[in-house]
């Protein structure tokens, strides 16, 4: 069991999320109540896993808590009641446009963690949620996060690690379909598989105590899919470039919706380490 008394998590709601990077600019989604509802629908799928994988590395009272790419902040809301008034939580975000104010709790400030200074040395933990899948260099990034942790801190990390999709029955979910909806991530900044590569890039930067896992979702078609048809709806346009008929799309869409249809998702990879030395 992990020990420690501050944390800093990294959150940005998911590769259904699509915070896209392209040439070095993120682009968000235009609508902006659509925006909310995706980022809820993204909350209701996947923080139930995220809310484990923090227990499970000891998240306790007392913890300093800094969330970057906060999204609606239900991590970092969920945090602030873990740590409790001893301790206490940052969040962070490209922008305000999506955090829940209602966080009273909970301090957001702007902030981009690809270009701002970080604070170096301070926090018991650093969690990010598929945030990395979407940068150009995530190793880089991730040794900032550890910077960010004080000796013996821990960092926890979310991300996609491919995009199998099985759907009972199927649609006709094809193989050619998936390898377009690569594509089409990948023409807009998105790597789906960095998942795969996460825990290499954690053992390159020599941190200790290395663990995690690899979960895919099972559950019929309805709500629990809502985060994945919005992704697919957000790069539309792609897929259609990438030889993808809108008549297959619409297929996939309707099994994603259907309480008949019975799905495993697209594998997540979450892994932790800690960071070398020990507090003083």
């Amino acid at each position: 069991m992990y020990a420690a008394s501050r944390c800093w998590s990294v959150e940005r709601q998911g590769w259904y999320s699509f915070l896209f990077v392209s040439d070095g600019d993120y682009v968000f989604g235009e609508d902006v109540q659509e925006e909310r509802e995706r980022l809820a629908a993204v909350e209701r799928a996947v923080d139930g896993s995220s809310r484990n994988a923090l227990l499970e590395v000891g998240v306790d009272v007392g913890w300093r808590c800094w969330e970057v790419g906060a999204g609606r902040g239900s991590i970092a809301r969920w945090l602030s009641v873990v740590v409790g008034t001893a301790g206490q939580v940052l969040a962070t975000d490209l922008t305000d446009e999506w955090f829940d104010p209602a966080a009273t709790d909970v301090r957001f400030q702007r902030h981009d963690v690809v270009r701002d200074p970080v604070p170096e040395g301070a926090f018991d933990l650093v969690h990010a949620r598929f945030l990395l899948e979407h940068l150009a260099d995530p190793r880089s990034v991730i040794a900032r996060l550890i910077d960010a942790l004080r000796p013996g801190g821990v960092i926890v990390l979310e991300d996609s690690a491919g995009l199998e999709l099985d759907i009972t029955p199927s649609p006709g979910l094809t193989d050619e379909f998936l390898r377009a909806w690569e594509r089409a991530g990948r023409a807009v900044g998105w790597n789906p598989f960095y998942g795969a590569e996460l825990m290499v890039d954690l053992r390159a930067l020599e941190l200790r105590e290395l663990g995690g896992r690899q979960c895919r979702e099972l559950a019929p078609g309805g709500p629990s899919w809502t985060h994945v048809a919005h992704g697919l709806r957000r790069v539309e346009r792609q897929l259609i470039e990438q030889g993808i008929s809108q008549v297959d799309l619409k297929l996939v869409l309707r099994s994603l919706a259907d309480p008949a249809s019975l799905i495993v998702g697209p594998a997540v990879t979450i892994a932790w380490a800690r960071r070398a030395g020990v507090a003083s």
